[in-house]
């Protein structure tokens, strides 16, 4: 039997909260516990825990591949012996060593604990977009006009709405929900059955990978969801946020809604990445992000 310098296994909804205790003070989506679990299948992704620090490697070679930082290290020495792990394992396991999903903190770091080894990239769909919650909650001033507007004629056309807090009790308003979003859709691809067949595994697991969210009903109708977690104590993920598409004006008030029901120790809502969608990124580039964290890919120079 082989034995590697880092045991690396699937993540398991079991191990949400060993997971979450890695990303204290992180604001990056793939640091989620619920998105290590529910994109594991995706993008292959396998995790190992030992001297209090969480590595992760991607393995989807069309996107993602690689090692990423050691989370949880409490200083430099921390860091650049989580490094060295890597290396070794990589080379026990006869692996290329790269890295995807580096901050620019991150990569500075590889610099300095490596100098001159590493070519680095970065792809603008794997960007982060953080919004300040009060922002995204009262949505002030001219930067959200067309935002409240589109509020203002919801509330118009459809005057008898509610919100509701996910609890298992309406899982299945939820999932209804991502089916009518699903089935509206003009293409029929891989990407989307797997979103939507996630949608349906976090809803299975709203308890093991703390997840929470809000519903938003017309009358007795659901008409749009949103389902997150925190990825640490003061940035929370929005993992999924699906309208039914007839109710024009839902995705507004359920992105409002839902800020406003955070607790106002949450600084920032992380909208996660675009994907290099031209559609996906107008959309998240109209709620005026805070803050829009790219992150970078290295590779050893002998191999590019």
């Amino acid at each position: 039997m082989n034995s590697y310098p880092l045991p690396f296994a699937p993540p398991d909804p079991a191990d949400a909260s060993r997971l979450r205790c890695c990303a204290q003070g992180a604001c990056c989506s793939d640091l989620a516990a619920a998105n290590l679990v529910l994109l594991q299948g995706k993008y292959h992704i396998t995790v190992a825990q030992t001297t209090g620090m969480l590595f992760r490697h991607y393995e989807q070679n069309t996107r993602l591949l690689g090692y990423t930082f050691p989370a949880g290290a409490l200083s430099a020495e921390d860091a650049c012996r989580g490094l060295d792990l890597i290396r070794h394992d990589a080379a026990a396991r006869g692996r290329e060593l790269r890295f995807c999903l580096l901050t620019a903190e991150q990569r500075s770091f590889i610099e300095k604990w490596s100098p001159g080894e590493f070519s680095y990239s970065s792809d603008r769909g794997d960007a982060d977009y953080l919004y300040r919650r009060e922002l995204l909650a009262e949505l002030p001033g001219t930067p959200y006009h067309a935002k409240r507007n589109h509020i203002s004629r919801f509330i118009r056309d459809f005057p008898e709405w509610s919100t509701h807090q996910l609890c298992h009790d309406n899982v299945s308003d939820a999932l209804h929900v991502a089916e009518a979003w699903f089935a509206a859709q003009e293409e029929d691809s891989p990407a989307l059955h797997h979103e939507l067949n996630a949608i349906s595994r976090a809803l299975k697991l709203i308890e093991p990978l703390q997840l929470f969210g809000l519903l938003l009903y017309v009358e007795s109708q659901p008409v749009a969801m949103a389902v997150a977690s925190f990825i640490s104590e003061k940035v929370v993920d929005i993992h999924y946020e699906k309208c039914t598409p007839a109710f024009r004006g839902a995705y507004s008030l359920i992105n409002r809604e839902f800020a406003r029901s955070l607790p106002a120790s949450c600084t920032f809502i992380n909208r996660e990445e675009d994907l290099n969608s031209p559609g996906l990124r107008q959309a998240k580039l109209s709620y005026h992000p805070s803050l829009i964290l790219e992150k970078f890919s290295a590779r050893l120079h002998s191999t590019c």
